[in-house]
């Protein structure tokens, strides 16, 4: 499927398409951590992505690695590189609804992502109301679409996709949510379908 998405080019479209993007089960997942790090010197017992960011935390604080380094090495190049092309063939900007957003701004979270080899633009990150996540997106469109930006208010606006492996998202939100799980992550499908979405082709 890899070698289908790469071949496969879209237009890209004129209007500013939006991805509200979660990191956990997205851009890292089990498969990635096995791959990276292996798994025959852990505990069964305990999830793998648990003892990896364990072993990071404690590498940054023997200042073996960096702050950033510690971020970058949960984020899969490979599928940074998927969404990297999703982004611009569908000219798509992302807003950040991972929980990585909390104690950031949105210029750390783009410092990350670019370590981490990204060239997507990070234009924001969605507040947290205290409900669930569709919530936080929901208010994010209501405070972020206006008239003059976008060419429609809020509740008009679809130009939007949501990659998350969490399912905590509004009723209205369905046909924008394009679910992940976080054994295998972003996938090159996912991405086929959200520009299909984006480009409003049918299946």
């Amino acid at each position: 499927m890899s070698d289908l998405l790469e071949q496969t080019h879209f237009p890209t479209t004129t209007a500013k398409n939006i991805i509200f993007l979660d990191i956990d089960g997205v851009l890292n997942c089990q498969l990635f951590y096995e791959e990276t790090h292996g798994k025959s010197t852990f505990l069964d017992s305990i999830p793998l992505y648990k003892q990896v960011k364990k072993m990071l935390r404690k590498l940054v604080k023997q200042k073996e690695i960096s702050d950033i380094e510690y971020y970058s090495s949960q984020i899969c190049r490979k599928r940074i590189g998927w969404l990297n092309a999703l982004c611009e063939e569908t000219n798509a900007v992302i807003v950040v609804s991972s929980t990585w957003r909390m104690g950031k701004t949105i210029e750390q979270l783009q410092d990350i992502f670019n370590y981490s080899g990204a060239t997507f633009k990070v234009i924001s990150k969605t507040p947290r109301t205290g409900y669930e996540r569709g919530t936080d997106i929901s208010k994010w469109l209501h405070d972020n679409i206006t008239q003059e930006e976008y060419g429609c208010l809020y509740f008009d606006f679809y130009r939007y996709a949501i990659i998350d492996d969490d399912s905590d998202m509004l009723l209205n939100q369905e046909q924008h949510f394009f679910q992940t799980d976080n054994y295998s992550g972003l996938t090159p499908n996912t991405c086929y379908r959200i520009k299909r979405f984006f480009l409003h082709e049918t299946f």
